[in-house]
């Protein structure tokens, strides 16, 4: 795998990440973790016959934890220094068990960073994406990542 510093990105720049089945047990696992202990998420029945979707959905951020995990698998995040920061997340469509998500990260902006020399700020905007071409999440992350040693 190639190493990624700060100095690679640059804005426009698009990563497609491999997809990812969210299965029963993913959503189990992540509200039991969370404490996220609503009926909705936990309860199969309930969810099939008085859910808006017909199926048990996971919780939001459970797609937005998949899909920055995805993104680390492309080995972009290696020279992390910090995520700065998350923001205007917006959930635009269900994730429903047996859905498969993928991420889309365009670098929208690449700068050094002022207060941390050797560094760059990163502005990724990303879209996560289900099995049918549907986005059922996007936001965006700062993140401080290291600079490439002198050659």
């Amino acid at each position: 795998m190639p190493e990624w510093w700060f100095d690679d990105f640059e804005a426009g720049q698009v990563t497609k990440t491999i997809s990812r089945t969210v299965t029963e047990a993913d959503i189990v696992h992540f509200v039991t973790f969370a404490g996220i202990f609503e009926e909705l998420f936990l309860n199969a029945d309930y969810a099939r016959e008085q859910g808006l979707f017909k199926g048990r959905n996971a919780p939001g951020f459970l797609a937005l934890v998949f899909a920055e995990g995805l993104y680390t698998l492309t080995g972009k995040t290696h020279h992390g220094r910090a995520l700065l920061g998350i923001d205007e997340v917006r959930l635009t469509a269900p994730v429903i068990a047996g859905d498969t998500i993928h991420a889309e990260v365009t670098v929208l902006e690449a700068r050094p960073s002022k207060s941390r020399p050797g560094n760059g700020v990163l502005t990724l905007g990303h879209r996560v994406i289900n099995q049918d071409g549907v986005p059922v999440m996007t936001y965006k992350t700062s993140r401080l990542l290291e600079s490439a040693p002198a050659r």
